[in-house]
């Protein structure tokens, strides 16, 4: 089986996506391809950590400005 897991971090919260298979790096999205469940356009996030060893890829929600006090 493939040993790459996402890990999406927002907030407080975080969620894994295991069994990886494909990730691309869209102008607006991310996609996130795995073996067992429907591909996943994730929309907000950025690429945090990319960890060869762990398998492991981190995107981080961003905020938008306005909630950053950015105007």
């Amino acid at each position: 089986m493939c040993n790459i897991t996402v890990k999406l971090m927002s907030n407080d919260t975080e969620e894994l996506i295991k069994d990886v298979t494909q990730i691309e790096f869209c102008t607006s999205d991310i996609l996130v391809s795995t073996f067992f469940e429907q591909d996943r356009a994730l929309s907000g996030y950025k690429p945090v950590l990319i960890d060869f060893l762990q398998g492991l890829v981190v995107l981080e929600r961003q905020t938008s400005p306005g909630q950053l006090g950015i105007i």
